[in-house]
């Protein structure tokens, strides 16, 4: 499971920025979220009309929803292996070593899991401790088995992009504006943002990371080709006997995840990986989120936690600026 838009991230980008020159804007539907991409250039509106539709081409492989899917055709197969296309077979094959990486921390499994919860439909519920046991059979990503464009995994296990779909759109998206000449660009694919390139006057493009305190942001950020996602506990929720369940599970206990991050904020050039890693970050906490970019030092991060705390890498802290009626009592920087 995934995100809900964040779309403060959008509004500030663009409240903040004043561009000029020949420009087109696309609002519309998909993926079960508003988006909207907005390009400058000569070719701009050809580039935002073609990128519009491959994100709807994209949906139309991956949803988790849509019986023509080839993801939806793989979690109901009567047997295996399944023929996927390349596309497909590669995320696929991408969201696995992500799982690899992470230990599991990103796990694209879980959907037997969520849906007993009741995110899929809506229809929330807690589930007996037995019923996520045996669910939890069913939701180990090491079990899958791909080879080419066939995959073969255990009967009853079923695939949810959703923690990298909006972020593969985004680079896929960005991909086909670049081929129409686009050289400056920002995408909201539901919250996750995808920037081409700088603003058309050549400053960097300043991305506002919404705050889990209250309506202020908790800052803003510069950036030019990259990628800003984030994954909060916040948006998505349900209640039940006076406790919060939020949306974003731990694979090891069938459960939503208990930790002290509110929201994790990937930073990067692909929206693919950074949409991997804002899930990843968050379910790992704090600690093993800054032992994990020692490791790999290849994205930057921020992450806030319930004490009031802004962590923020060294590689875009000179690029952020804190809102100080935003509630933050202090922002450390990671440096290695």
């Amino acid at each position: 499971m995934k995100k809900t838009a964040i779309l403060f991230l959008t509004v500030s980008s663009i409240l903040i920025c004043s561009c000029t020159g020949k420009n087109s804007e696309n609002y519309f539907e998909s993926m079960n979220t508003f988006m909207k991409v907005r390009c400058y250039g000569k070719n701009s509106e050809e580039a935002n009309a073609a990128a519009q539709k491959y994100i709807g081409e994209l949906e139309a492989l991956i949803s988790v929803t849509k019986p023509q899917s080839e993801i939806y055709k793989l979690n109901n197969a009567d047997s295996y292996p399944v023929e996927v296309s390349e596309k497909t077979a590669g995320l696929l094959k991408f969201t696995l070593s992500m799982s690899e990486r992470t230990d599991g921390a990103l796990n694209p499994c879980l959907y037997p899991v969520t849906s007993a919860w009741g995110f899929t439909k809506k229809q929330y519920r807690v589930p007996p401790e037995s019923e996520i046991q045996e669910l939890l059979k069913l939701c180990d990503y090491r079990d899958v088995k791909i080879e080419g464009n066939s995959v073969t995994m255990k009967d009853g296990m079923m695939f949810d992009l959703g923690a990298v779909g909006k972020g593969f759109a985004g680079d896929e998206a960005a991909a086909v504006m670049k081929s129409y000449g686009i050289k400056s660009a920002l995408l909201d694919l539901g919250g996750n943002i995808q920037t081409i390139g700088t603003r058309p006057d050549g400053e960097y493009w300043s991305i506002g990371i919404k705050n889990p305190f209250n309506e202020y942001p908790a800052g803003t950020l510069k950036v030019k080709n990259s990628a800003v996602i984030t994954s909060g506990g916040y948006e998505r929720y349900f209640e039940y006997e006076g406790k919060r369940y939020i949306h974003i599970f731990d694979g090891t206990t069938g459960h939503p995840v208990e930790n002290e991050i509110l929201s994790a904020t990937a930073v990067g050039e692909s929206g693919t990986y950074c949409d991997a890693l804002s899930t990843s970050l968050f379910v790992m906490g704090t600690q093993k989120s800054i032992d994990f970019w020692k490791k790999y030092r290849d994205f930057d991060f921020i992450i806030i936690t319930d004490d009031g705390k802004l962590y923020i890498t060294e590689g875009i802290a000179g690029n952020f600026t804190l809102n100080p009626e935003a509630g933050i009592s202090e922002m450390i920087t990671v440096t290695g």
